[in-house]
């Protein structure tokens, strides 16, 4: 047992020596000089220490680029959709100055025609229209407290529209000339010859009563007579179409209407006094 620790004594100093040749070493080594002047230490232990630090940048430069990219296309995002908003607003505003400028040009075109009729007239709007435009009645947003009466002349800018038919204290119902039920005494035009244009439940006129002697051609054009007491004379009716030689000595004659049935929005009510109501009461006289 005591040569045992002896041996173990005796080799202790031999690790201390090694130790002691190690450091002395590495001190000498920390003095070496490459070519370059530059200490060998320094050049180890930047070659060590290399590949850590290129692994660092490179780890920190792939977070910088994928935070930044997010944050970018984050606001990017939020920026195309802000541009969307606007880009619908602006639609939006462009679509109503259009409608605007639009309106403005028909309430022209009915203002002209108005300065030449010579009576007084009533400014209205459409609001309404039953199920189908087959059915031939619009109505109005003017009623009896605005002056409106049964039997007035309704116009737009480019000719009759029809008559009013029913009117309330504030709404009134027109009948289209297109109606099955409406008739307006015409004359044609060109030759003054006189005429009945009936609706027909559709888009055209007929015009009856015209002798097959009559010239009538494609094209002529139709004023209102005056002679049914309800439309003044020499308002534009509509264009023939169509002109045939009929089998009962009365041509068959089509017309187009001057005023377009299906896309009126602003029209005007002649305030003349029809024969029919020359003499009857406004609701609520005597009261």
């Amino acid at each position: 047992m005591s040569i045992d620790l002896a041996s173990k004594g005796e080799g202790r100093p031999l690790y201390v020596v090694l130790a002691l040749l190690l450091l002395h070493l590495t001190l000498i080594s920390i003095q070496v000089q490459d070519p370059s002047g530059t200490l060998l230490f320094k050049t180890w232990v930047m070659v060590a220490g290399t590949p850590v630090l290129k692994g660092s940048s490179d780890v920190s430069r792939a977070i910088d680029r994928l935070w930044t990219g997010y944050v970018w296309l984050h606001g990017t995002r939020a920026e195309n959709e802000r541009l969307k908003d606007d880009m619908r607003q602006l639609a939006l505003l462009n679509s109503g100055l259009e409608q605007a400028k639009e309106e403005n040009a028909r309430l022209r075109l009915l203002l002209a025609f108005r300065d030449n009729l010579g009576c007084r007239t009533l400014g209205a709007r459409v609001i309404g229209r039953t199920p189908s435009f087959l059915s031939n009645t619009l109505f109005l947003d003017r009623g009896w407290q605005d002056g409106v009466r049964p039997d007035q002349p309704v116009i737009s800018e480019t000719g009759v529209v029809g008559r009013t038919v029913l009117v309330t204290r504030d709404n009134c119902q027109v009948q289209l000339l297109t109606n099955a039920d409406a008739s307006v005494g015409v004359m044609i035009d060109r030759t003054r010859t006189p005429g009945v244009a009936h609706g027909t439940e559709n888009l055209l006129l007929d015009l009856k009563y015209v002798a097959n002697t009559e010239e009538v051609n494609d094209g002529d054009y139709l004023l209102t007579s005056g002679l049914d007491g309800i439309y003044p004379k020499g308002l534009p009716v509509g264009k023939v179409v169509d002109s045939q030689k009929g089998k009962t000595g009365f041509r068959e004659i089509r017309v187009e209407p001057s005023a377009d049935m299906v896309r009126i929005e602003e029209v005007l009510v002649l305030l003349v006094t029809p024969k029919s109501m020359a003499d009857a009461p406004a609701p609520g006289a005597g009261k």
